[in-house]
């Protein structure tokens, strides 16, 4: 055993100093190499920078942790993923004997406690901790690291059957216990025993607080925040002309709106335009267009398109602008999917009309022969029947989800997953989600980034869940 921990420490130095040019030195410990939570540990350490190991050079693996150290280290973990917020709690004692303000991890207990006791929850933090004491330099339990962990939780997304031989659904923690038994953030024994009473090792502790770590993830950005759209990585359009202007014979009122574009476009990429070439180009491209404009030139999308982006003293009214755009392509305007995606998604949130909205949708989902362009309308167009209050118009629109498409189909479902959660229908939220998420296992596609598709399903189920029980 000595000569083991004598290879490990050198095996540490020559890491630590084998380069000059090492700027720092990640952490190791000689007693948990080969140990069954050495990647955890590694993590806890290095990775995520939330604990130490002992001056000897060790971490001391299957010994204890302190109920003050455990529950620092919860603290800690909420803070660097800003599942706590120490300034929306409301201040809060410790009305224990045992640990005085001077305590060093008395914030840390007092924010856990805070956080708790504000939950709505049925457990407080006295139900965890009885008596007048706290015994914070006492080992702390499974129970007890259990229970405290779940209040950071989500909902977990499994709802296998799990039982334990030493609890039954009569124990007064079991719901917690196996909420995070579900999660897969602790974990009983082969024996099917949870071992309660038992202390829980330093290497279950930063086990639990990596797993705990990962579930915060969901709780830190929204899967069902708003109706989504699909990225197109087609659009390479910097400049577009609206309308075709290859195949046509140009008259001087499109040859000098080319030109103007032509002249924005390359003022965008060189800055400057030399002096030798500034014939090729229009002296005032924005004048140019505005002239347009007021002599009628039949390209209003392009013309106000540049006007909005490039800004016009004369005509500054934006929304005035951008519904023009979109009743001049309802009326017939012939555009590119490309240049439709570009304007739906630049001034969608400039409309006022959402009816010249509404029609300029409707033909460009059914129009397109482009499955993303279409569905990308129908998106959009959902979008305005829920501004509109018409939720259920929406919802209607989300009637054939069977796209082949798996980027398609996964839009799809959640943004009907979205308008359900909207309409208060969580039950059925629920259940369309999972289903679908079924649905798209059984695609080809899906085994190629099924990690990806997987957490958006989970985090969606648990956004719903969450709602669901609040």
């Amino acid at each position: 055993m000595k000569l083991r921990k004598s290879i490990a420490a050198i095996l540490i130095c020559i890491l630590l100093f084998s380069s000059i040019n090492v700027t720092y030195a990640r952490l190791y410990f000689y007693d948990v190499f080969g140990h069954w939570a050495e990647d955890s540990i590694m993590w806890g350490a290095n990775t995520s920078k939330l604990l130490n190991g002992y001056e000897d050079g060790t971490f001391k693996p299957d010994g204890n942790i302190s109920r003050a150290e455990y529950v620092s280290l919860l603290f800690r973990t909420a803070i660097r993923q800003g599942i706590i917020n120490t300034q929306q709690l409301v201040e809060d004692t410790l009305n224990y004997t045992d640990i005085s303000s001077g305590f060093w991890a008395y914030d840390h207990i007092s924010q856990i406690k805070a956080f708790i006791d504000g939950g709505n929850n049925d457990v407080e933090f006295r139900n965890i901790f009885p008596g007048n004491k706290f015994f914070p330099n006492e080992n702390i339990t499974r129970e007890e690291a259990a229970i405290l962990t779940y209040f950071l939780t989500t909902s977990p997304v499994e709802l296998k059957d799990i039982s334990f031989n030493d609890i039954d659904n009569s124990h007064k923690y079991f719901n917690q216990i196996i909420s995070l038994t579900r999660n897969g953030i602790i974990l009983g024994y082969p024996d099917q025993t949870f071992k309660p009473q038992n202390y829980i090792t330093r290497a279950e502790a930063v086990t639990i607080i990596q797993k705990l770590y990962r579930d915060m993830e969901y709780q830190k950005k929204l899967f069902l925040g708003d109706i989504k759209l699909i990225e197109s990585n087609s659009i390479s359009i910097e400049y577009p002309l609206f309308g075709d202007y290859s195949n046509k014979n140009l008259s001087t009122n499109d040859l000098l709106y080319k030109k103007a574009i032509e002249t924005l476009e390359y003022k965008s990429l060189v800055g400057i335009i030399p002096f030798e070439e500034r014939h090729l180009y229009d002296p005032n491209p924005i004048k140019t267009i505005e002239d347009l404009r007021k002599n009628g030139y039949e390209n209003v999308v392009g013309i106000n398109y540049y006007l909005i982006k490039y800004g016009s003293g004369t005509y500054d009214d934006q929304t005035q602008l951008v519904e023009e755009i979109f009743a001049s392509y309802a009326n017939g305007a012939m555009l590119s999917d490309d240049e439709l995606q570009i304007i739906f998604k630049k001034f969608f949130d400039l409309v006022e009309d959402m009816d010249i909205m509404l029609k300029a949708l409707e033909r460009w989902e059914g129009t397109s022969l482009n499955e993303v362009a279409s569905n990308n309308a129908l998106f959009m167009r959902s979008k305005v029947y829920l501004l509109q209050g018409n939720i259920i118009e929406a919802i209607d629109l989300y009637d054939n989800i069977d796209s082949p498409d798996i980027i398609i189909r996964m839009t799809q479902l959640m943004n009907y997953g979205y308008l359900l959660t909207a309409l208060n229908e969580h039950v059925t939220a629920e259940k369309v989600l999972r289903d679908g998420w079924e649905q798209i296992k059984i695609l080809d596609s899906y085994k190629m980034n099924s990690r990806k598709y997987d957490e958006q399903f989970i985090g969606a189920l648990k956004e719903v869940l969450r709602i669901k029980q609040n």
